[in-house]
C-alpha cells in the first residue's frame, strides 16, 4: 500500500535511481506476453520507433570489413536481474563502429549478436554502465546449425550477424535486423506478425509491418483486426468467353474488400451457355485480394429479362470464381449481375 505522506523525491530531495527507472516504466507500453503476467512492472523493451526505423539500426561499413555500424537512437531496456527494478533509457548520440571478431577456419560457422546491454552493480556484478557490443557465437559445422549466443540478462537485441568460414568482411547480406520496438503507453506498436505479443491489454494496438494492418487487444485476452477502409474496386480477370456486357451504363466485373474484411463483387458480365444446375469457370479475383479472402462468396444475380438464381463461389486459396446456374438455362448472351454479392461464411 502506498504511504500517505509524499515520498522524498516529490520534494526534490535525494532518492535512488530506481525511482526514476520505475517512473520511466510507468510511461511505457505493456509487453503483451504471458510470461510477463507475473511481473506486472515489466515493459516492452526495445528501440524507439521512427520513420523508416533508423534508430539503432545495424549496417555494414561503407567499405565492408570486420566491423558494423550502429546508428544513433534511443533504447529502453528492462532490468531482468530482479523483478521491479525498472527500465533504463540508453541513448546513442552518433554512429558507433563495433568490431566483429575474426571468422573461423574451414567448416566453421557462427552467429554473432549485436546488442545494447546494461550492467548495473545494484542488482548484479560490480560494473554500472551500458554498452553497444557484439556477442560472439559458438562455432557450428554448418550455417543452419549456427545458433545465437547466450545474451546478457539486461539487453535489447539489435541484429544477428552470419559469419562463414574465413570471412573477411560483414556485408549487408550478413546482417539480420531483429530489433523490437517500444512505445509509450497507449501508442501503436510496429511489429512483424511473427513476433507480435499475443496478450495485449484491452485496446492496445499493433501495426503488423509485414501485412500492413492493425490489430487490437480485446477484453477476453484475444486479438482482432481493426476495421479497415474498403479497398478500391479492382477489375476481375475473366476466363474464356466471359466478358463485360458492353451495354451503355454497365460496369465491367470488379471486386473489392469491404470494411468488415469480406469481399464484394460488382458489375455485369455475360459469356457461355450454362444449363440448369450446371457449372462454369468465370475467372479469378485480383491476386492482391486473395490473401484477404476468408469466406466463400455466394449470391443471387438477376439474369437477362427473366430472374434466375445463380451462385458465385470464390476459392479462398486460388481466387478462382465459379458460377452454378439455377432454374433457367443461361445462354451466351444472358446478363449476370454481380452487384451486391458479398463474401459470407457458410
Amino acid at each position: 500500500m502506498a504511504e500517505i505522506n509524499p515520498p522524498a523525491w516529490m520534494q526534490a530531495g535525494s532518492y535512488p535511481a530506481r525511482t526514476d527507472r520505475l517512473t520511466i516504466s510507468s510511461l511505457l507500453s505493456y509487453p503483451g506476453f504471458l510470461v510477463d503476467e507475473s511481473t506486472p512492472t515489466r515493459i516492452r523493451q526495445g528501440v524507439k520507433p521512427s520513420y523508416q526505423q533508423q534508430q539503432l539500426k545495424v549496417r555494414a561499413a561503407p567499405t565492408p570489413n570486420m566491423t558494423v555500424i550502429v546508428s544513433a537512437g534511443f533504447c529502453f531496456i528492462d532490468n531482468h536481474d530482479s523483478g521491479g527494478l525498472g527500465t533504463y533509457v540508453c541513448v546513442n548520440d552518433t554512429d558507433r563502429t563495433l568490431t566483429v571478431q575474426p571468422a573461423g577456419g574451414a567448416g566453421q560457422y557462427r552467429k554473432d549478436a549485436v546488442v545494447a546491454s546494461v550492467y548495473d552493480a545494484e542488482s548484479a556484478g560490480s560494473v554500472s554502465e551500458w554498452r553497444l557490443e557484439v556477442i560472439q557465437g559458438t562455432y557450428a559445422a554448418s550455417a543452419g546449425a549456427a545458433a545465437r549466443p547466450s545474451l546478457p540478462p539486461n539487453c535489447a537485441l539489435l541484429a544477428d550477424l552470419s559469419i562463414g568460414p574465413s570471412q573477411t568482411s560483414i556485408a549487408a547480406g550478413n546482417i539480420a535486423d531483429v530489433r523490437n520496438f517500444s512505445v509509450a503507453a497507449g501508442g501503436i506498436l510496429p511489429v512483424p506478425s511473427g513476433t507480435a505479443p499475443n496478450r495485449l491489454h484491452p485496446g492496445q494496438v499493433l501495426y503488423l509491418t509485414n501485412s500492413d494492418k492493425f490489430v487490437y487487444g480485446k477484453q477476453d485476452g484475444t486479438t482482432a483486426d481493426m476495421v479497415p477502409k474498403s479497398t478500391a474496386w479492382t477489375p476481375i480477370t475473366l476466363a474464356g468467353a466471359w466478358g463485360p456486357t458492353g451495354l451503355a451504363g454497365d460496369v465491367a466485373p470488379c471486386a473489392r474488400i469491404t470494411q468488415d474484411g469480406s469481399i464484394e463483387l460488382g458489375g455485369t458480365m455475360r459469356g457461355v451457355a450454362v444449363n440448369s444446375g450446371g457449372n462454369a469457370a468465370v475467372g479469378t479475383v485480383p491476386a492482391a485480394l486473395i490473401p484477404s479472402l476468408t469466406y466463400l462468396v455466394r449470391g443471387v444475380g438477376a439474369t437477362g429479362i427473366t430472374s434466375n438464381y445463380v451462385r458465385i463461389t470464390i476459392d479462398p486459396t486460388s481466387g478462382a470464381i465459379s458460377l452454378t446456374n439455377g432454374i433457367t438455362a443461361l445462354t451466351a448472351t444472358t446478363w449476370v449481375h454481380l452487384d451486391g454479392i458479398f463474401g459470407r461464411a457458410y
